[in-house]
């Protein structure tokens, strides 16, 4: 049985926890539509079920599945006049150690979140992220109320229902993608408005079955994970490539870590064709020492001194290409709500073209296309 770890390479001291407002609620699984003029609304709207809101001809209905696939099957519906996923609204608030994050200005993070409408009032929910590690501090302040689903899997059976952290990993990783932004709470996620699916396939050392992640990439998918981040890698392994190639079947963009252990080495699943190989930087643009080159580096981004979430609260900074996967992740998880028609073809093209490309000119070996950048999103290609 092969064993996968994490792709960590190390961390600093953390910073201490900050109490000092809960994060804001996700309207998730809910939809509001409205009746075309004419149709006797309060037979339409109790043969559809809801509430109505008060003072508005708006129902308001709880649905089981994805809100924006509710919300389109709802819209076809005869004497429909429009639905929509319930967006949520919330203060303008600054994320206070935002400034500290800066990952987020060598990407043009908030020229990303302009260019995916973040900015609209409400925002709607941003597609689902899909995160095979070590777990999830769920109740961390900045990631409470960010978990749509949650699970762990054992000699590659996955259980519903528990992915708490033993070892930070994961948590610091959930944090870079998609941490609540602009909650006045710890610090900006790169996809603050997409909810994450756990699954929990690393022990609270770091390291795991070839089984169960392997299980974990397929429940993340199952579960509608339009992005899987992978910030781990071992071994090839011919059950790992089926994970991965169901997952890409199923409609996912998979993201992985490159590696950590220096030039020419080679670390599944990023190896495989249908994940993107993310490649770290440092606050210069350089490659990071530790960053693996190889023919399948994809995309580089930051990766030396990322400021997230911590395990048991507060904040720490960690360096390694788990840390830059995750930035890709949260990206793949914007530019889908930037494509008019999201495929995940279209969204790593979509990428590739955002990368200013470094080094020897082309696709290379240290970069792969070059550094991320959202300034460059939609100039090409």
């Amino acid at each position: 049985m092969f064993h996968f770890r994490r792709a960590l390479l190390g961390s600093l001291a953390p910073l201490p926890l900050l109490l000092i407002s809960p994060p804001h609620a996700l309207a998730e699984g809910r939809v509001l539509f409205q009746a075309k003029p004419g149709i006797a609304r309060a037979a339409f709207f109790h043969a559809h079920g809801g509430t109505t809101l008060t003072g508005l001809s708006v129902r308001r209905l709880r649905v089981a599945g994805s809100p924006v696939a509710e919300a389109r099957r709802i819209r076809m519906l005869p004497g429909v006049a429009w639905a929509e996923p319930e967006g949520h609204i919330h203060a303008l608030k600054l994320d206070p150690l935002q400034s500290s994050q800066w990952a987020l200005g060598a990407i043009h993070a908030e020229q990303g979140w302009a260019l995916a409408g973040l900015s609209r009032v409400p925002s709607l929910i941003g597609v689902p992220i899909g995160i095979v590690d070590t777990g999830v501090d769920t109740k961390h302040e900045d990631l409470r109320g960010r978990i749509a689903a949650c699970a762990a899997s054992t000699a590659g059976r996955v259980k519903p229902g528990v992915c708490e952290d033993g070892d930070g990993h994961g948590t610091h990783v959930a944090g870079i993608a998609a941490a609540a932004t602009g909650n006045g709470v710890g610090i900006a996620g790169v996809a603050g408005d997409s909810p994450l699916i756990i699954c929990r396939a690393l022990s609270a050392k770091g390291s795991g079955s070839t089984g169960d992640v392997a299980a974990c990439i397929a429940w993340v998918a199952a579960q509608g994970a339009k992005v899987v981040n992978l910030s781990l890698g071992g071994p090839d392994s011919h059950a790992l490539h089926a994970a991965v190639q169901a997952a890409a079947r199923s409609g996912a963009v998979i993201v992985a870590a490159a590696g950590n252990s220096g030039p020419s080495e080679v670390s599944w699943p990023a190896a495989y064709p249908e994940v993107i190989s993310v490649a770290a930087s440092d606050p210069n643009g350089h490659r990071a020492d530790f960053s693996n080159t190889n023919r399948d580096v994809e995309l580089t981004a930051p990766g030396t001194n990322i400021l997230s979430c911590k395990a048991h609260g507060g904040y720490v900074r960690m360096s390694g290409t788990s840390m830059a996967a995750p930035i890709i992740s949260g990206a793949a998880a914007l530019v889908w709500s930037i494509l008019s028609r999201p495929t995940p073809a279209s969204v790593r093209a979509a990428l590739d073209h955002s990368a200013r490309d470094v080094g020897t000119r082309g696709r290379d070996a240290s970069y792969g296309f070059g550094l991320f950048d959202f300034a460059l999103t939609g100039q090409s290609g």
